[in-house]
């Protein structure tokens, strides 16, 4: 990894660690509102891995869902909020602090998902990233995950210069710059599709897309 991108993906995690007070705000809009509600239309169940949990909206979804939950986020900050919620609604998980761009599976598990986290892997990591993911997914498991579409490249400042990067503000007036790709459902299909996975992305209600991957030749990665 190349400096500049290492100093990039520093400061992406430094801006979701300041957020973290001011993340959930995002959820009252019209269109997140009852987002969480496709955690009940997807394929998710037995043990399940999220990672990027964030503050743990996704979270106390997933626990009423899953066997076991095991949520990761590379921000303290965040995970303390999502533990509370998640115990607040009486249910259990296990929460991890990792990097998740030097994270690496110690287990596996039948379903592995994350919500707006892939539109912020960079397009340098993006098969390394999938590799790790590879080594989490049981034989017959699947990926899921939920993102913004390729439409709101239309609601993001873009930083200068060529880095799929975009300009955020938190109300301190502090500016941060975070990788931001904004994908289009076939094109994300098919890049799965080369690095070894069936993918069905589809467009979901309010500007989002949904996808379900599972590995093309799982005995190859076995």
């Amino acid at each position: 990894m190349s400096d500049g991108l290492e100093s990039l993906l520093d400061g992406q995690l430094a801006y979701y660690r300041a957020r973290a007070p001011e993340y959930d705000e995002v959820y009252g809009e019209r269109a997140f509102r009852s987002l969480t509600d496709l955690v009940d239309e997807l394929p998710v169940g037995g043990d399940v891995l999220e990672l990027a949990c964030g503050t743990g909206q996704w979270t106390v979804r997933l626990a009423g869902r899953a066997d076991h939950l095991t949520a990761v986020d590379g921000a303290p900050e965040m995970l303390d909020i999502a533990r509370r919620r998640v115990e607040a609604a009486g249910l259990t998980a296990t929460f991890e602090q990792r990097d998740l761009f030097s994270w690496r599976p110690q287990a596996r598990y039948d379903t592995v998902f994350f919500a707006f986290w892939l539109s912020h892997v960079p397009p340098q990591r993006f098969a390394a990233f999938w590799a790790a993911v590879a080594g989490a997914v049981r034989p017959g498991g699947r990926v899921v995950f939920v993102d913004t579409d390729a439409a709101e490249r239309l609601t993001e400042r873009a930083a200068p210069g060529d880095r799929a990067t975009v300009l955020r503000r938190l109300k301190d007036g502090s500016e941060h710059e975070v990788v931001k790709l904004f994908h289009d459902a076939a094109v994300l299909a098919a890049d799965l599709a080369k690095l070894g996975w069936t993918a069905q992305v589809d467009p979901a209600d309010g500007g989002f897309i949904r996808g379900v991957a599972r590995l093309t030749d799982r005995s190859a990665r076995d």
